[in-house]
């Protein structure tokens, strides 16, 4: 089973048939979807960093480009009614999308809120990004997020904004071992090494292909493990992702198993699908 574990409802995602049509060409069996831009059909092309800088962690870049534009366009405010639109797609796409619920400031009591829509829409992990809304990990905020998470035995996906919030994380990771933690785009994987930290439930997403190169996923392989690593389009952040990403795996000196796991099979078992 192939599973993109990191993409939008929006550009080539906005419809439950464009999603659908879209993952047929490429053979991708499921989609985990999060909010992105609310109602547009944009998809954007993004420059190959990775090829430029295959030895730096360049979403710093794109961080530093996403604050402001997020900032100034206030898109943070559509995040709920993104959700919403979510788990609209869920019902319309025949068992093809796995909803994660983006979790914003906005959302009043978090526990409250959390416990409403997991009842009502049954989601399968949460998200969180510092780069749309101003936390930190050591606020209330984040550990509510994180306390419920690990409470309920869903992934928390977070796309971190800085190298010290990487900090804050192992040291909130290490005093909460169960919480089951999916680091997006291998931001600070640097970090995670010089920390030489690693456990049974940190896992590293490594979309998009124009942001991660080969030398930092084969470094991440080794340092976390096969079975830690999730494979991500960030669709539509970057046009043809999927078959981007597909060529990308296919050059790195793994076995066929183990690209397996990468393409789907970590992020079946984790979500126990």
């Amino acid at each position: 089973m192939i599973i993109d574990g990191h993409s939008h409802a929006c550009g080539e995602y906005l419809t439950a048939d464009s999603l659908i049509a879209t993952i047929d060409k490429w053979g991708v069996d499921k989609v985990i979807l999060v909010p992105g831009e609310l109602n547009s059909s944009a998809n954007y092309s993004l420059p190959n960093f990775a090829k430029v800088f295959p030895k730096h962690n360049v979403v710093k870049i794109t961080n530093f480009i996403s604050k402001i534009t997020i900032r100034l366009t206030g898109k943070v405010k559509e995040i709920p009614a993104g959700n919403e639109f979510v788990y609209d797609l869920t019902q319309k796409s025949q068992g093809r999308i796995i909803q994660f619920i983006w979790i914003t400031k906005q959302n009043g009591n978090i526990n409250d809120f959390l416990n409403k829509k997991y009842s009502e829409w049954g989601f399968h992990g949460v998200k969180l990004h510092q780069c749309w809304e101003t936390f930190t990990v050591d606020s209330n905020f984040f550990r509510e997020v994180a306390v419920w998470a690990e409470k309920n035995d869903l992934p928390l996906f977070i796309h971190p904004d800085s190298d010290a919030e990487v900090l804050k994380i192992i040291d909130y990771k290490r005093d909460h071992p169960n919480l089951k933690l999916i680091i997006a785009h291998l931001f600070g994987l640097e970090l995670f090494i010089k920390e030489n930290f690693k456990d049974d439930n940190l896992y590293f997403d490594s979309s998009c292909p124009q942001l991660i190169s080969e030398k930092r996923l084969l470094i991440a392989i080794r340092f976390i493990g096969i079975n830690k690593i999730i494979f991500g389009t960030d669709t539509p952040y970057g046009r043809d992702n999927i078959d981007k990403y597909m060529k990308k795996i296919k050059n790195l000196n793994i076995s066929a198993q183990d690209r397996d796991l990468i393409l789907g099979e970590n992020i079946r078992k984790l979500l126990k699908l």
